[in-house]
């Protein structure tokens, strides 16, 4: 398995070239088509409320979002200029982003960015990467806000709890973790409830990944009852290195997790490595 087609999500925040670099990486390794997608911003309610709040109301909309445009594909053009990654260019005049999920509908993989509440010029809609990681139909690969210094094909980590999601992002992730040089599948339970059985436990998927010769280990963690499952995982994460997270997004539904929190926003909003999720 392979990816063959490539798209990633650009706009002029601070945290776009970090995401470009990766996807050009993943392009080059895999020998994929890149396709960059800009989607016209949506404002920000703190756009007009900067310390520069007066020139603001001086632009028109409309030049800024040509300005932006013309930025971000001036990036995009001159990072693929130096290398032989077949690319094209698309940008929309739509607002939200829907035009990257419209694309990432026909895509291997689609590459966004983590949201950052601290930048707004790199603001979309509320709940942007949720809504890209439910409406693609494939899986999103998550870039962090702190850049990821490690290589993708070092240590990778599936959070597995035997559901349909997880299942989905294990087996969307194969091209990525063929080439990692560790797979831990994670299994975390709290004490005294029942492990996973007919057919959802994590052995049984390290054996389908072993058959794709996929390094595979399997690490069932117990904690107390107590604790969230989400500060289980990121100290796993954090004590094994890990260079790449696979998880399924929103088992329970989105609008449980949008109102309850759950795993799936936990590492929207706080992960520092590459989450690569589906749903």
């Amino acid at each position: 398995m392979t990816f063959k087609t490539i798209v990633v999500q650009l706009d002029t925040g601070t945290h776009a070239m970090h995401r470009l670099n990766a996807a050009v990486a993943l392009a080059e390794r895999f020998d994929a088509h890149l396709c960059g997608v800009y989607s016209e911003f949506t404002l920000d309610p703190r756009f007009y409320y900067q310390a520069d709040r007066q020139h603001r109301y001086e632009v028109s909309l409309a030049d800024l979002c040509r300005e932006r445009r013309e930025r971000a594909e001036h990036m995009f053009r001159v990072r693929l200029a130096s290398t032989k990654v077949a690319h094209d260019w698309q940008a929309s005049a739509m607002t939200g982003g829907f035009s990257v999920v419209d694309h990432a509908r026909c895509a291997d993989l689609t590459i966004a960015g983590q949201h950052d509440p601290d930048e707004p010029d790199a603001y979309l809609a509320d709940r942007f990467p949720e809504s890209t990681i439910v409406g693609a139909g494939g899986p999103v690969l998550v870039w962090p806000r702190k850049n990821s210094l490690g290589p993708l094909d070092a240590t990778a980590v599936i959070a597995w709890n035997g559901s349909r999601e997880a299942a989905r992002a294990a087996y969307d992730a194969l091209p990525l973790l063929c080439r990692a040089t560790r797979v831990d599948i994670v299994s975390i339970r709290a004490d005294r409830d029942p492990p996973l059985g007919d057919g959802r436990a994590a052995s049984d998927l390290a054996r389908s990944l072993i058959r794709h010769s996929v390094r595979a280990i399997v690490i069932e963690l117990s904690v107390p009852r107590d604790t969230h499952v989400e500060e289980a995982l990121t100290s796993y994460l954090k004590s094994q290195n890990a260079r790449l997270l696979v998880m399924g997004a929103f088992h329970h539904g989105r609008v449980r997790e949008t109102l309850l929190g759950g795993l799936t926003r936990a590492a929207l909003r706080d992960a520092d490595l590459p989450v690569l999720m589906s749903n």
